[in-house]
């Protein structure tokens, strides 16, 4: 008989994760910080473009170029952090290292996950769900293929979306008072809240 595996309840996931930030806050801040900054830069090249089509185009390709590759280097980063090996702020950078794959995932459930929302709102949030886990698996697994990265995320999030989607749902008060510190509580919400989804990932994925 196959055995059940046994999950940490929300409230242990959100401890281990304060436990393993402790004496890692000072990286982890940094690399928020700094894609935030990325971020506004992004927002700053292309505020001057009046065609939308055009923006939206031209827009997307760089983000996809550019953040798919750092979504990635934030995943190695709290994987490192959760696993209790050393954490740099260089693991920020080490997903262009997987530049061509990276994007290419991230282009291709983009598209699957637009499709979802074009056919119905809930099949969209479902396919999010379901491939919310792809970074974490490519960078456990740099030699994975891409239809393979996204078929093992759908196979370990089988039967675990609505766990994630409670997890997620619970830090709703914590991104509230971000709103109304007008984002600074994100230095010490988005390190929590990451560290959290990635100890969810070391557990599902057993």
């Amino acid at each position: 008989m196959r055995r059940r595996l046994i999950m940490l309840t929300r409230k242990e996931l959100k401890l281990n994760a304060k436990e393993q930030l402790r004496n890692n806050w000072g990286v982890a801040i940094g690399v928020i910080i700094t894609l935030s900054l990325i971020g506004a830069l992004i927002g700053y090249i292309f505020r001057g473009y009046q065609d939308v089509t055009s923006i939206l185009t031209v827009e997307s390709v760089v983000i996809a170029i550019v953040t798919a590759p750092l979504n990635l280097g934030v995943a190695i980063l709290f994987l490192n952090i959760a696993n209790k090996r050393e954490a740099k702020y260089g693991d920020l950078f080490s997903g262009f290292n997987k530049i061509l794959k990276v994007v290419g995932i991230t282009i291709l459930v983009d598209i699957i996950v637009f499709i979802g929302f074009i056919l119905f709102i809930i099949p969209g949030i479902i396919l999010s769900f379901r491939y919310s886990q792809v970074y974490y698996i490519l960078a456990e697994n740099p030699d994975i293929g891409i239809v393979e990265c996204l078929k093992e995320s759908g196979k370990i999030m089988k039967g675990r979306k609505w766990d994630y989607f409670v997890l997620s749902l619970s830090f709703i008060l914590w991104y509230i008072l971000m709103i109304f510190t007008f984002g600074i509580a994100g230095l010490y919400v988005i390190p929590y809240y990451q560290a959290t989804i990635t100890n969810f990932y070391l557990q599902i994925k057993e």
